[in-house]
């Protein structure tokens, strides 16, 4: 077996925790979908979906691997997501204890439940791993263990996606005491809850935000543990460090907005979230083949197009931080003075970040090294900033004025615009560090 510590050589580990983080929180987005109080769908047709889910995405990531490497991986990583899946296994674990849904602790025959899943999951994994079989070819590379890093930290990246998205529902609901204590709900553990579309939506919401904390949270800890393996740049084994170190403080805030019950808290809470998602973001560009294929290189760019890419990055970074924290202010404050600089910030913003963006898409990048990377952050830039412009509008005329939403379309308005201005804060980012890339000596 090859040694993990260098990171050129192949991996056996990388793609099985690439594939099962990944299949995993695919999903947790379909059974938070399915099991949504709004739909109110039967568990008879919420757990096929899911199921379904969950094998073609073990298939389609196996099927792209050597024939040496599907079997392995396929079921490696259905084990994978399924030890992540017995986090919200237990709220079918639980039985109530009254009306109210209290768990009054395990149903008797909790463990062999546990262990059936597990057997599900290894199950799903032969399927879909001989399915693959017949689709994958003996001659695809053997890639070595700093891609899967990559890999690895942008599906990190990704699974942050669906925490912000959810607390962007607790926000737009306002149900961030819809469970009054922390880190139990209810009095009892957290992870034996019984939750589901018998649920109240707004303790559906808060509660799944935190089931969806701890995922991120054991996302993290495994690109960690992973990267002190096998990166070689100390300063990006300290950048992820930090951003592990910020995910657990991001959790403690949570837990301090809920027990001080503090609109400011929850102000913080929602800036250090985007800005948590924007440093991942970053860490998937500095651990991808594309930027390490370019390390020690210089002069990668016409010198004066590098710098009007650093400078106009730089300033749509800098700007969407101010406007990130009016945004959080006039959505937990109600703030009039935060929603009008809200409004004007916004013709700013939108005018660097296009600036910015056209010249990373220009035709002068495009003989780059990097061009075509660097093209696909510009256009990026572009389209998520137009579309959160309309969306801000929306939010404004549609969105409602009252600080809980009215009705479902309202609510998903409203949690539209901060995700995608998530999204924007991500874009930028990635400009960010590449402006700061193309003009390093």
């Amino acid at each position: 077996m090859y040694s993990e510590l260098s990171s050129t050589r192949p991996s056996r580990l990388g793609p099985i925790l690439v594939t099962g983080f990944f299949s995993a929180i695919l999903v947790w987005i379909a059974w938070f979908i399915t099991h949504l109080p709004w739909l109110r769908l039967p568990e008879s047709t919420a757990t096929p979906i899911v199921l379904a889910v969950w094998a073609v995405a073990i298939f389609a990531q196996s099927a792209r691997l050597p024939r040496s490497r599907v079997l392995i991986t396929a079921v490696g990583s259905s084990v994978v997501c399924a030890l992540l899946g017995l986090l919200i296994l237990g709220s079918k674990l639980a039985e109530p204890a009254d009306q109210s849904n209290i768990s009054a602790g395990l149903v008797p025959s909790a463990p062999v439940l546990a262990l059936g899943f597990l057997g599900l999951g290894v199950g799903i994994g032969v399927l879909a791993g001989v399915a693959a079989l017949a689709c994958a070819r003996a001659d695809r590379p053997d890639l070595p263990a700093s891609v899967w890093l990559g890999r690895l930290a942008a599906v990190t990246a990704v699974g942050v996606t669906p925490l912000l998205f959810v607390g962007g529902l607790v926000t737009s609901t306002d149900t961030g005491m819809a469970v009054p204590d922390w880190p139990n709900t209810f009095g009892g553990n957290m992870f034996l809850y019984p939750l589901g579309s018998h649920t109240d939506a707004g303790i559906y919401f808060e509660h799944s935000h935190r089931l969806f904390g701890t995922l991120t949270g054991l996302t993290t800890l495994t690109l960690l543990v992973y990267a002190l393996s096998v990166e070689t740049r100390r300063w990006v084994k300290w950048l992820i460090g930090i951003a592990f170190v910020l995910v657990c403080v991001q959790g403690l805030l949570g837990g301090f907005r809920v027990l001080a019950d503090t609109r400011w808290g929850a102000v913080v809470h929602g800036v250090l979230a985007q800005l948590i998602f924007g440093l991942y973001a970053a860490i998937a560009v500095v651990t991808s083949p594309s930027f390490r294929s370019v390390i020690g290189l210089t002069n990668l760019l016409e010198a004066g197009l590098a710098r009007r890419i650093r400078i106009f990055a730089t300033a749509t970074t800098h700007s969407l931080v101010l406007q990130l924290i009016f945004g959080a202010m006039y959505r937990h404050l109600r703030s009039p003075h935060a929603l009008w600089s809200h409004i004007g910030f916004s013709i700013v913003v939108a005018g660097l970040a296009v600036v910015a963006g056209f010249l990373l898409s220009s035709d002068a990048v495009r003989n780059s090294p990097v061009g075509k990377t660097l093209r696909v952050i510009g256009r990026a830039l572009i389209v998520t900033v137009a579309v959160q412009f309309a969306l801000g509008w929306a939010a404004f005329f549609v969105g409602g004025a009252e600080r809980t939403a009215a009705n479902a379309l309202e609510a998903l308005i409203r949690t539209s615009h901060q995700a995608n201005g998530a999204l924007l804060i991500a874009c930028a980012m990635m400009a960010f560090v590449w402006g700061r890339r193309l003009t390093a000596r």
